[in-house]
């Protein structure tokens, strides 16, 4: 029986690349990420194990800079995401000093999708293990785009979407509830999308908002604040719901 899993470049006979296939799995066990477009931010958020006690925290980011108006979150091996990072980042400041202008969204996501197709195709590799959530403004129109990759080099604009692990519980609770929003509200939507699948609240988010100025990352206290008050709408919709039953 041939075996048509051992080969990237060999096709299955029903039409599967069962490597970039097994890819697409490595991404499902990864952590989850979302990003969530607004108006006038996009917001990348990601699931952070927790870090042992005697490890500096500061070194295991899982949202970086690729450009000072563009970042990435991604969701599968960590090393191989390193590797596409400072490819992308290379891309980036080589485009400034060619052309003389910063990248936009878009030319920087099709770049790595076209890195990722690369090694779908190419005899001796294997594909990259990982999706990835690419935010940031156009340097020209002054719009916020939000754009998914995944290890077969296919990409595409979002409102709003998630990868990695449970990220079908996230992405349809953001169908459910995605509005057009600005401001904090995007922020909130973001982190209520992520505690569907976190249980230990705040403190294993990451949270970064991309606005015009640039990327911030949230501090841990930040998060918990806003864990806590979407906490406390909770509770209070909960309440509202049950006072009409207690009155009849």
């Amino acid at each position: 029986m041939a075996r048509y899993d051992r080969a990237i470049t060999v096709f299955s006979p029903d039409g599967h690349l069962f490597q970039v296939e097994y890819a697409l799995e490595a991404v499902r066990k990864g952590n989850a990420a979302v990003g969530v477009r607004g108006s006038d931010t996009v917001v990348l958020g990601v699931e952070k194990k927790s870090t042992p006690k005697l490890q500096d925290s500061r070194t295991v980011k899982k949202i970086v800079n690729l450009d000072d108006h563009i970042a990435l979150a991604c969701a599968g091996l960590k090393a191989d995401a390193r590797v596409l990072i400072n490819r992308a980042r290379i891309e980036c400041q080589s485009h400034r000093l060619t052309v003389e202008d910063p990248v936009t969204v878009e030319y920087i996501t099709r770049y790595i999708a076209g890195l990722q197709q690369k090694y779908t195709q190419s005899g001796g590799v294997r594909p990259f293990g990982l999706s990835t959530l690419i935010v940031g403004f156009d340097p020209y129109a002054g719009v916020p785009s939000l754009y998914q990759t995944d290890p077969s080099g296919t990409f595409s604009a979002w409102k709003a979407n998630a990868t990695g692990r449970n990220s079908n519980s996230i992405r349809e609770f953001l169908e459910k509830n995605y509005k057009e929003t600005s401001g904090q509200e995007t922020v909130k939507l973001a982190i209520r999308a992520l505690l569907e699948v976190v249980e230990s609240g705040g403190k294993n988010i990451e949270i970064a908002v991309m606005t015009k100025e640039g990327l911030k990352q949230l501090e841990e206290a930040e998060i918990d604040a806003i864990v806590a008050e979407i906490e406390a709408e909770k509770a209070a919709a909960e309440a509202a719901k049950k006072a009409p039953s207690k009155e009849t």
